[in-house]
């Protein structure tokens, strides 16, 4: 469930209450981010699906993302609305930690200035580093995957994926986004029997047996770290894949072979 039914809101009164202004509402529908309801008379309205559409845009753009990517983050459509407050917490409780001890830090600082006189380069280095947030957040996204990732796969699996063009989360691949893209348009059709379902599901298994070699095993593998990492709720929020997309293409993969279209894989 994303959101309670409630009353559509005017543009002004939705920005008010959401503390942005007009111009940034507006903004954000150029850049397809939201799409405003409009009412007999041409007004932009905002109901309760709007509304929690922007609530996720203002809480990713406070994560520090840029609106190009907040536009790809949610181009598979909302994420669940518990999973996303649960992940927005999880990210200001660790900011206010780290604030608490940023502001220790900078006390003692001052406290040192004040009585040597200066600080060292060594005192200003670690200071910058425990006081300045200098990860991006898909490093922090990266590095949750790599924590999962390392579980699962072996060094002969790593090198094989390395080899065959596979850098998880490290590198981007224009490939699976245009995929992931069209995977989020086909799921709210709900037909994986359908023959672009059946098509994309060809496309996008082709590019797991290009990574993996088509090695059974591997193959199973890089679904287990794919499904193990969508349940994290960074990702849940974030990602515009999900383990429901992985569901739908592998019910579409099923209904190629069935059809004939497809080999039966081994293993």
């Amino acid at each position: 469930m994303l959101a309670k039914p409630g009353p559509s809101l005017r543009s002004a009164e939705a920005a008010r209450r959401l503390g942005v202004s007009g111009k940034a509402l507006r903004l954000y529908e150029a850049q397809g981010l939201v799409r405003a309801e409009r009412t007999a008379a041409g007004w932009r309205v905002y109901g309760p699906e709007q509304i929690a559409r922007l609530h996720q845009i203002l809480a990713l753009k406070s994560f520090g993302f840029p609106l190009a990517r907040i536009a790809q983050l949610l181009s598979g459509g909302l994420p669940d609305l518990a999973a996303f407050l649960a992940l927005h917490e999880q990210v200001l409780r660790q900011e206010a930690a780290r604030i608490d001890q940023a502001l220790r830090l900078l006390g003692a600082a001052q406290a040192r200035l004040a009585a040597q006189g200066g600080l060292s380069s060594d005192d200003l280095m670690d200071l910058t580093k425990e006081t300045v947030m200098t990860d991006t957040p898909d490093e922090t996204l990266a590095a949750a995957y790599e924590n999962i990732a390392a579980r699962h796969f072996t060094s002969e699996d790593r090198a094989t994926l390395a080899a065959n063009g596979y850098a998880g989360m490290a590198m981007p691949d224009t490939g699976w986004d245009a995929l992931l893209a069209e995977a989020g348009r086909l799921i709210r059709a709900g037909d994986p029997g359908s023959p672009e379902a059946m098509d994309l599901a060809r496309r996008w298994m082709g590019k797991v047996f290009e990574a993996t070699g088509g090695d059974p095993a591997l193959t199973r593998k890089l679904r287990d770290v794919a499904r193990e990492t969508h349940e994290q709720p960074a990702f849940a929020a974030a990602s515009p894949s999900s383990n429901a997309m992985m569901d739908f293409v592998a019910q579409a993969y099923g209904a190629a072979i069935a059809a004939g279209l497809m080999p039966k894989p081994e293993g």
